[in-house]
C-alpha cells in the first residue's frame, strides 16, 4: 500500500487558492513508483503511481478537479485479503468504479486508513479507525497522519499549524514545499536509508480553475531525486 504519512489541507480559506494540499509520502525506498504524471488510461487522473499495486496515494482528476489523498493508520496488521486502498483513491478520483461513492459500511473492507476527498464544492474525511466514518469538512485547515482521527498526532498538528500560518500571513503557496517540508525538519521529513520520505507534493487549485501540482522526489537518505511540476485547467 502506498503511504502518504502526513498531509494538510486548506479548504476554502485562501482568497486566491481555495484548495491547498501539501504532504509527505513516506514509504520503503525499494518499493517502485512512477513520478507525477497524467495517466495514459483515459481516466483523467494526474498522480504518481505505485508500480507494485497499481494505485496511488494522492491525485487530482483533471476533468472534475476532485482531489484525494490517503494515509495508512499505524497499529493495525495489514490483511492482504482486503481491498486495495490505492484502488479506493483511484475510484474516488474518477467518480467511477465500485468505490466511487462509498458508504460507511464499505469502509471496513479496506485496511486501516484516513482519507481526504475534496471536490469543487465540498470536502470529506473518510476513515475506518477507530470506527467507519464519512464526515463533511467545514472550510478551514485540516491535517491527517498515521494516527486514528480521535487520537492526538503532533506531526499532523505541526503541519496543520504551519499551513494555517502560511494562509493567514499571505505566504506565497509556492514556497510551502521549502518552508513546510524542509529536508532538515526531522518531524516532517524522514531521512532513512531503508524507509523514509519518498516525495513531497503540493497541490494548488486557483479560484479560476487552474491546478498546479509539484512533486519533489527523494532517494534513500533524503537525497533529491527529481522534481515534476504540472499546470493544467480543470475540466
Amino acid at each position: 500500500m502506498p503511504r502518504m504519512c502526513v498531509v494538510a489541507l486548506a479548504h476554502r480559506v485562501h482568497p486566491d487558492w481555495p484548495r491547498i494540499l501539501i504532504g509527505n509520502r513516506d514509504e520503503f525506498h525499494a518499493r517502485p513508483a512512477a513520478p507525477l504524471h497524467e495517466w495514459d488510461d483515459g481516466s483523467g487522473i494526474v498522480a504518481g503511481r505505485d508500480l507494485q499495486a497499481g494505485g496511488t496515494w494522492l491525485g487530482v482528476h483533471r476533468p472534475s478537479g476532485r482531489t484525494v489523498v490517503v494515509t495508512n493508520v499505524r497499529g493495525a496488521m495489514p490483511d492482504p485479503a482486503k481491498e486495495s486502498r490505492g484502488a479506493l483513491v483511484s475510484d474516488l478520483l474518477r467518480g467511477e468504479g465500485r468505490f466511487a461513492d462509498p458508504a460507511s459500511e464499505d469502509l471496513p473492507r479496506f485496511n486501516a486508513f484516513n482519507l481526504f476527498a475534496v471536490g469543487i464544492d465540498q470536502a470529506r474525511l473518510l476513515t475506518n479507525r477507530p470506527v467507519p466514518l464519512i464526515m463533511p469538512l467545514e472550510p478551514g485547515v485540516h491535517a491527517l497522519a498515521n494516527e486514528p482521527v480521535d487520537a492526538p498526532c503532533p506531526r499532523a498538528e505541526r503541519l496543520r499549524v504551519a499551513l494555517e500560518t502560511a494562509v493567514r500571513t499571505g505566504t506565497d503557496p509556492a514556497s510551502l514545499l521549502d518552508t513546510l517540508m524542509a529536508e532538515d525538519d526531522p518531524a516532517l521529513f524522514l531521512r532513512g536509508d531503508v524507509y523514509g520520505t519518498r516525495a513531497s507534493t503540493l497541490v494548488l487549485l486557483s479560484a479560476d480553475g487552474m491546478a498546479r501540482m509539484t512533486e519533489r522526489r527523494y532517494e534513500a537518505g533524503g537525497r533529491p531525486a527529481g522534481t515534476t511540476a504540472l499546470e493544467f485547467r480543470i475540466g
